[in-house]
């Protein structure tokens, strides 16, 4: 499962009846919604080959027309309180919301991860001879 999926479930297990989209709408989005996309991707080496990643994403959402202000105030509660991790995945970090004069709400964050090369064709050590003794 991606990272966006991941996101995305965790956002229906909040809200159970919320629309959610991945992908830009031609036709716009429906309100009350939540659209999430991935903002930018970070990689720095570490030792023993390892990277750790950083992958910032955005949850935008779009608050109900006839009151935007005060839903957009509570959503913001909510995704404070209750969006702060994918489940068995990562925390998220450096959290930040951002009331829009377009009436949206943006929640940012990181999601952060230590990744391993996979060496499928690598030899690994079968058997070690020691001359010598420990004293």
């Amino acid at each position: 499962m991606i990272i966006i999926e991941r996101i995305a479930d965790e956002i229906a297990r909040l809200f159970p009846d919320a629309t959610i989209y991945t992908e830009n709408q031609s036709d716009g989005f429906e309100e009350p919604s939540f659209f999430i996309e991935k903002i930018d991707t970070s990689s720095a080496a570490e030792q023993f080959d390892r990277q750790l990643r950083k992958y910032a994403y955005q949850v935008v959402y779009f608050p109900n027309p006839e009151n935007p202000k005060m839903d957009m105030e509570r959503m913001e509660d909510y995704l404070l309180s209750g969006l702060l991790e994918l489940r068995n995945y990562a925390p998220l970090r450096n959290k930040k919301l951002i009331q829009q004069k377009d009436n949206t709400l943006v929640y940012q964050f990181e999601v952060w991860g230590r990744f391993y090369p996979d060496k499928k064709d690598e030899i690994k050590l079968q058997n070690q001879e020691v001359k010598g003794q420990i004293k």
